[in-house]
């Protein structure tokens, strides 16, 4: 029987974070790290990668890559993946935290708009996966983490969230998790998702700001999420002590959906 600190020690392992150099996405990307993984952290700006690449490496004591990377370009993918297997030769975990969205009425919604959140949090998400599991297959281990949302299960009034492609995108995360956990749990691949509930981000900030008093009558905490309240859901899904987790949707909301 493995003893608790083998179930989530992560020495020697090699963790892969888009979104990882800011918000929720660094803050599960400290996670990993604080148990003993190197990191690789990818997101479209140079600068705030290199700036959180070297702070983590000088408070975390593993290496950090940082990775420019836009997910919704099929051939960034590839580098990514190409730079990484280069680097380590090995990818252990991957954590899709990459995000946008877009407001406006339904009624009105652009195709733009539209698009541009569901190629980066669903199209993008997807191909990264695929890539991930091509490398996870042949070793026969892997943990993936793909991020959803309580909008995975419920919608939500206009005049709170008026963000159709970002409901629907999340939705679209819970069922992309289930089926290939059952299409990869023959490779020894786990594939769960987190769905936060609101945590203060730069996506959050303005609906945080301005509905504030609305978002906490469905909290029955009372609160937002604190920035380390999905460190330890994060580690425990990346962990040699999920082996036998698969294929769910992990809500951390303060209670959310359990209304």
């Amino acid at each position: 029987m493995r003893s608790i600190k083998e179930l989530f020690d992560l020495s020697g392992q090699v963790a892969l974070v888009s979104g990882g150099a800011t918000g929720i996405g660094r803050q599960m990307a400290t996670a990993l790290a604080e148990a003993g993984a190197n990191l690789v952290i990818a997101s479209r700006k140079q600068e705030v990668l290199a700036e959180a690449a070297e702070a983590m490496e000088k408070e975390l004591g593993v290496k950090v890559l940082p990775i420019r990377c836009d997910i919704t370009k099929g051939e960034e993918i590839d580098g990514l993946f190409e730079q990484v297997m280069k680097e380590f030769g090995r990818l252990d975990i991957l954590i899709n935290s990459s995000g946008s969205t877009w407001g406006a009425p339904a009624l009105e919604f652009p195709l733009k708009g539209w698009q541009k959140v569901i190629d980066t949090n669903l199209t993008g998400v997807w191909l990264m996966c695929q890539k991930a599991g091509q490398i996870m297959s042949k070793h026969k281990y892997g943990r993936i983490i793909n991020i959803g949302s309580i909008a995975s299960f419920v919608g939500a009034k206009a005049e709170v969230m008026d963000a159709i492609s970002y409901q629907t995108s999340k939705a679209a995360i819970a069922g992309l998790t289930k089926d290939l956990a059952v299409k990869w749990a023959q490779y020894n691949i786990t594939v769960n998702a987190l769905a936060p509930g609101w945590f203060p981000s730069k996506l959050t900030s303005y609906t945080l700001e301005h509905h504030e008093k609305d978002l906490l009558q469905f909290i029955p905490m009372g609160r937002f999420g604190a920035d380390d309240e999905l460190k330890a859901a994060a580690l425990f899904l990346a962990s040699p002590g999920a082996s036998y987790v698969t294929g769910i949707i992990l809500s951390v909301d303060g209670g959310w959906v359990a209304m």
